[in-house]
């Protein structure tokens, strides 16, 4: 049981090293008529895509363990394709990974949603802690991409050595004031040269290396979710294709825990494009230089990894409201602070602070949204699930428009507002639970014993 988690979480965290690095490095990497760029929209355009019917016909027809694996292989090909970066190579390999994205994810959440629930059934336990431990310890070992990502990128592309900290008028278009379009109209994008051949030969080849690690250690030491009851599952009996490609959607019209849901799941895709790549350029590259970058997202990786494992402890001890309560508080305050200030290399301590904060936010949304849905959705895994990553890869897709087209502070604005609605939606569900089940998801220390709130008779 707890071996399959970690090979999972190993799986994943070798897979995305490679991949989420890369990605950001599109820009730099290729940034010939915005074709690095162009690859990040179209991924995430495929995925929404293929949420609405391939997760359901992919684990249907391969189950849970060959589907992980043949989705993931598909994804070293947008890897290898960095070593001849055209039109030609890149389109098509982020088409095959958008499309394999989705069946992917939605396969890690069947298995361990499905390998929890049945093994709290054997052991009479509750299956909302076993699925968060498991979504816990995945998530500890998944985040730390950005931190050994980071010390690869870090070594094979050494900082600039001419960088100047920039002047008050330079200073003035960062931060809040910060927009893409600024940047280039003002020469911002300098850098046309790109990076020179041989380090891209040298990321590609490492990274390309990691993403083949991924689905091999998953395809020789994961054991297949038959072990777990995977043909007693529901979903299994009965259903044609047309109605498993049917599933997905009619799983949103007809489910309104999911309609209630949906706002928060975007929110988990606009928080993590925003970080990555709005908060990245306005906050670091543009005030104190693209050499800060990945010493500050190690900070945030490791936060948000170290916190990926304890929110599981955490959420057993004080209820799933508590811990959504404060990983809303952390981004609201971060984003409010930020809209009024602008980092300056004097002070630029307080942005490992934010990152910090901002990691404990992730990793609350990355673990406890997903295993919510276990929780909320017991049995309706693959539509709930690719339901999931449609409005996720949705909130990813409109980080990245809005971010590449307004000043940030009108971003800021919009995500601060969006997070509020989408808390609602969240306490609307918890209070739909509490009329069901009769207490709510908050626990006390009552002399050394846990206790719930319960619905006064």
């Amino acid at each position: 049981m707890w071996k399959n988690v970690g090979v999972i979480g190993l799986g994943f965290m070798f897979l995305f090293t490679a991949f989420q690095n890369m990605a950001a490095l599109q820009s730099s990497l290729n940034p010939s008529a915005g074709i690095g760029v162009y690859t990040l929209a179209i991924i995430y355009a495929t995925i929404i895509l293929s949420c609405f019917f391939l997760p359901t016909f992919f684990i249907k027809t391969l189950k849970a363990k060959r589907a992980l694996v043949v989705c993931q292989a598909m994804y070293t090909l947008y890897i290898a394709a960095q070593f001849y970066p055209k039109w030609g190579t890149l389109i098509p390999s982020s088409i095959l990974l958008g499309l394999a994205a989705a069946p992917m994810w939605s396969a890690k959440c069947t298995y361990l949603s499905q390998m929890g629930t049945y093994v709290a059934k054997v052991k009479g336990t509750s299956p909302e802690v076993l699925i968060n431990r498991f979504f816990g310890i995945f998530f500890c070992m998944f985040q730390t991409w950005g931190i050994w990502g980071n010390i690869v990128t870090a070594t094979v592309l050494a900082p600039k050595d001419d960088w100047t900290e920039p002047n008050a008028a330079e200073l003035a278009k960062c931060g809040a004031n910060f927009k893409v379009a600024q940047e280039s109209d003002d020469g911002g994008d300098d850098d046309e040269e790109g990076v020179p051949k041989h380090q891209v030969y040298m990321l590609a080849g490492i990274y390309l290396v990691f993403a083949i690690i991924g689905p091999t250690i998953i395809f020789f030491l994961l054991d297949p979710l038959s072990k777990y009851g995977e043909d007693e599952r529901k979903e299994q009996k009965g259903k044609s294709g047309l109605q498993l490609l049917f599933a997905t959607f009619s799983h949103f019209a007809k489910n309104k825990y999911q309609m209630l849901i949906m706002p928060l799941t975007i929110w988990s895709g606009l928080e993590q494009g925003w970080f990555g790549a709005s908060f990245t350029a306005a906050y670091i590259t543009c005030p104190i230089g693209v050499h800060n970058i990945g010493y500050i997202i190690i900070v945030y990786a490791s936060t948000d990894a170290i916190f990926s494992f304890l929110f599981g402890w955490i959420l057993k001890r004080i209820g799933r409201i508590p811990v959504f309560t404060m990983a809303a508080i952390f981004n609201m305050a971060v984003m409010i602070i930020l809209l009024k200030w602008t980092p300056t290399v004097e002070h630029k301590g307080f942005l490992y602070l934010f990152a910090v904060l901002w990691g404990m936010g992730d990793a609350v949304w990355q673990t406890q949204i997903n295993a919510f849905y276990g929780v909320i959705f017991p049995g309706q895994e693959e539509p709930a699930f690719s339901n999931y990553r449609l409005w996720e890869s949705l909130g990813f897709l409109a980080s990245y428009l809005i971010g590449n087209n307004v000043q940030l502070s009108v971003f800021m604005y919009i995500l601060v507002v969006w997070l509020a609605v989408s808390f609602v939606g969240y306490v609307i569900i918890e209070f739909l639970e509490y009329q069901r089940t009769g207490h709510f998801s908050i626990y006390f220390c009552n002399g050394g014993k846990t206790v719930s709130v319960e619905q006064n008779e």
